[in-house]
């Protein structure tokens, strides 16, 4: 069943159980080789914009909408431009409100870090001029900061699950944000352990990332996508027709003189 504008109560058809991790990932690498470099440059342009100018991550949705928008054109035989990506911006209402509801856990660990930036400054004050913390507050201090990162895996996991084709089915099905959203948590569900294996191999993917001083994020990016995009194809898109036997020719007609008589 496709979508249409014109009967929103229409939702695109989802396929059950078919999301294999680490065929996503072997796929997603075939799809962006070729043009690897211009999907860094894509990546690197949005993650400076978004770190260093203000407001610039009212944009995010939309540039997420038109990487996967540029993906699926190269996953149907296009050549990926600059302006597939710029298309994304016809998306950028639908996009804002995806990015929007994805990104509200993590304002829990905003307002933690902000609130352990504080307490550290109150340990500067209470402690002025010493070599080293007390033991007790060095304990703290780990523990607190555990629980942040244990906190924000959580939100990566369950945002990532609940959102996982939301981008997607706005870029390809024109859906709404929230449809989008709800359409994705649904498929997602009823695909639970693909997308968890996928999940958590992108979440190693970003791991290793970070350890190559943050720039090798830009350089994860462009096969985390490509692997969401494979798996989106394998859940909502239609598996290929079986191929069919060519049937046998029809027997020869014979065609004779006919005799009056």
């Amino acid at each position: 069943m496709s979508y249409s504008i014109f009967s929103p109560n229409q939702e695109p058809d989802f396929r059950v159980g078919v999301v294999k991790p680490f065929e996503c990932l072997s796929r997603g690498w075939t799809l962006v080789k070729d043009q690897y470099f211009l999907f860094i440059i894509f990546c690197l342009i949005i993650l400076v914009l978004v770190s260093c100018v203000p407001f610039a991550g009212i944009i995010w949705g939309a540039w997420m909408c038109g990487i996967f928008l540029a993906l699926l054109i190269k996953l149907r035989g296009g050549f990926v431009s600059f302006n597939d990506i710029g298309k994304g911006f016809s998306f950028m209402s639908q996009g804002f409100v995806v990015a929007f509801l994805s990104g509200l856990p993590f304002l829990v660990i905003v307002i933690g870090a902000k609130l352990f930036e504080a307490w550290m400054e109150e340990m500067e004050r209470t402690y002025p001029g010493e070599d080293a913390l007390p033991g007790d507050v060095l304990i703290q201090m780990f523990t607190y900061l555990a629980g942040l990162a244990l906190l924000y895996v959580i939100c990566f996991i369950v945002t990532g699950i609940i959102f996982s084709f939301a981008y997607q089915l706005v870029a390809d099905k024109n859906l709404s944000g929230w449809q989008a959203t709800k359409l994705s948590a649904r498929a997602a569900r009823e695909n639970f352990g693909g997308v968890m294996g996928l999940l958590l191999l992108e979440l190693c993917l970003f791991t290793l990332g970070i350890m190559f001083c943050c720039f090798g994020l830009v350089l994860v990016m462009p096969l985390a996508k490509a692997s969401w995009t494979i798996a989106y194809t394998q859940v909502f898109l239609p598996p290929p027709p079986p191929f069919a036997a060519p049937q046998p020719p029809p027997p020869p007609i014979f065609y004779g003189n006919t005799t009056n008589t």
